[in-house]
């Protein structure tokens, strides 16, 4: 019985995160969801207290999975090739709906503390990935010694603050000049020998 509410309880943040990245968080109600999920608006209460703490599940559930998933994809690479690949990546080729997702995240950050501690271990962790292949390449000696949070800091503003210009301007000449941007930076930095 038990699991049964488990596999309940994973359907409803699932379909809040397929209805958040269809609609944007702020235009989906429980009424929706829960024809989504085929339940009974009590349900959801049943397993959430309030609308914000499903939100904030769903939001871990999804963003913590894509950060994983992210994670091993660029650590089984050689650090230099998993830099390249973290920023490839990151940088979005047209506005997408996860972009989307983390953008209703940010918004409602800006006015709830709730939301805001999650933005900030997200980008915590992130930053962490970002430093451990900027390490990585050091030990290695691909990458010159350097202040690596602080590369981290710099390289994390270069790709958020291009993400938010892609998301607006998703023509691929935007997008290849700010990875051509961001190349310079991480070679002028970055990698030894230049």
């Amino acid at each position: 019985m038990k699991e049964k509410a488990t596999v309940l309880k994973e359907n409803i943040l699932d379909a809040a995160i397929a209805l958040f990245t269809e609609k944007g968080v702020e235009k989906v109600t429980t009424r929706e969801l829960t024809e989504q999920v085929g339940i009974a608006r009590s349900h959801i209460y049943h397993y959430f207290p309030d609308w914000q703490t499903l939100c904030i599940e769903a939001f871990s559930r999804f963003m913590y999975a894509e950060l994983a998933t992210f994670s091993q994809k660029t650590r089984a690479l050689p650090p230099e090739q998993g830099l390249n690949i973290f920023v490839e990546d990151y940088l979005p080729d047209r506005a997408d709906a996860v972009w989307e997702l983390y953008g209703s995240l940010w918004r409602l950050a800006v006015h709830n503390k709730v939301y805001a501690e999650l933005a900030l271990t997200l980008t915590e962790k992130w930053d962490a990935l970002l430093a451990s292949i900027i390490e990585a390449g050091i030990e290695s000696g691909v990458f010159r010694q350097t202040d690596v949070l602080r590369v981290t800091r710099q390289l994390g503003a270069l790709l958020n603050g291009y993400s938010d210009q892609l998301i607006i301007d998703s023509a691929p000449l935007a997008r290849d000049q700010a990875l051509e941007d961001i190349q310079a930076f991480i070679s002028q930095i970055l990698i030894t020998g230049k």
